[in-house]
């Protein structure tokens, strides 16, 4: 593989985001070919599953730049504002001969000015621990992947900002599927899963949008967040779909001539959709929550924890408050941990500013819980001079 050209396109102002270059070194064109005039290269990629999609990402050297393009919704929506390529263009700068640099580029009346390539520098502080958050979230979505791919039901237990639903957008979104999405709340009624249909009105829930959209041929991201909050009515609606209706089932009841998922709710309805697009993901925070084990039976549980790798860019004492903070949420402790959006926010390995913000938050869900937070940060010798 050819990794010249990651750090050609790196030093071009490109951020190669760690999550992706994995999933690109895993992928090789079906084919590639040099532009004309040698001044880049494209090449083809097809994805699997049941809907054949060609993507074709293109590396364009001029005079003065590098240009990128792919058609992938990844490019698309995300990476094409912040410079961050998609899998199927680092696979091919991979897989190809060396991009010209900068300086090799055929010539377009731009006058040589000898100017010397940038020598590479270590990146900023901030973008590192984005970086290593990015990553961990790439390797969280990398599971959900394979666990919807052996046609199972993630369960996502962990704590609050540890990535959970950023990884399943990111799954849903290179998948090319549709995302529906609802978070438990214990006044949640049927209509609010299912939908509300009256003599005048009709108003449907996000279980009757998921389906409408599957029947009609789109395959859909069904996450259902805080699973644990719902109340035993709510509950009881949402068993029935996380099993699959067999074929033979759904012909006698008059359905359909496959296996569907199926929901009923007195205020909507039956409803259904064809259960080979219709993906359903569970998440929950389970501190202070007792598991249904009728959700657990259907869903496979996959544990979800904060990375070791963003907390070694931290110094002392900084690291070892964070660590602090992380293990008490894991032993039942906290209620909510130092999340990776507010470390994200750090403007270096020692910025003990990210405290008092931290502190405010955990106070208002326990004030006990913040005060004993404060004791453990004095002993790492953090003072916060009474900002928090």
């Amino acid at each position: 593989m050819n990794e010249r050209n990651i750090e050609i396109l790196r030093r071009a102002g490109f951020t190669i985001e760690p999550g992706r270059l994995r999933r690109a070194q895993k992928l090789t064109p079906e084919r590639w070919s040099p532009l004309p005039q040698q001044d880049g290269f494209q090449g083809v990629f097809h994805s699997g599953g049941q809907r054949r999609t060609t993507y074709r990402p293109v590396i364009r050297t001029h005079a003065t730049f590098i240009d990128l393009n792919c058609d992938c919704v990844d490019w698309r929506t995300r990476g094409m504002h912040q410079r961050m390529p998609c899998k199927h263009l680092l696979s091919l700068a991979l897989h190809v001969g060396d991009i010209p640099t900068i300086s090799d580029a055929p010539k377009t009346g731009v006058a040589d000015t000898d100017t010397p390539e940038p020598r590479p520098s270590e990146p900023p502080f901030g973008q590192r621990v984005r970086e290593a958050i990015a990553d961990a979230i790439a390797r969280l979505a990398d599971r959900v992947d394979d666990l919807l791919t052996a046609e199972e039901i993630p369960f996502l237990l962990g704590p609050t900002g540890s990535g959970k639903t950023s990884a399943v957008r990111q799954v849903a979104a290179r998948r090319g599927w549709a995302f529906e999405e609802v978070a438990g709340s214990p006044s949640f009624a049927d209509s609010d899963l299912v939908g509300l249909r009256t003599d005048h009105m009709e108003v449907p829930g996000v279980f009757a949008r998921a389906f409408a959209r599957a029947r009609d041929g789109q395959p859909v991201l069904l996450f259902i967040d805080e699973a644990t909050r719902f109340n035993a009515r709510a509950m009881d609606i949402l068993m029935r779909p996380l099993q699959i209706t067999p074929a033979a089932i759904a012909r006698a009841m008059g359905l359909a001539w496959s296996d569907i998922r199926l929901v009923e709710a007195p205020l909507w309805g039956q409803d259904w959709a064809p259960a080979e697009n219709v993906h359903i993901v569970l998440a929950a925070n389970p501190w202070g929550a007792q598991l249904d084990p009728a959700l657990v039976r259907r869903a496979r549980p996959l544990e979800v924890r904060f990375t070791a790798r963003v907390l070694d860019l931290f110094d002392e004492p900084v690291r070892g408050a964070i660590q602090a903070s992380w293990s008490a949420v894991d032993n039942g402790q906290l209620a909510l941990p130092m999340e990776y959006q507010l470390l994200a926010s750090a403007r270096g390995p020692d910025d003990q500013a990210l405290f008092p913000p931290y502190l405010a938050r955990l106070r208002a869900l326990d004030r006990a819980a913040a005060e004993g937070f404060e004791t453990i940060l004095a002993g790492l010798g953090i003072d916060l001079g009474g900002a928090a």
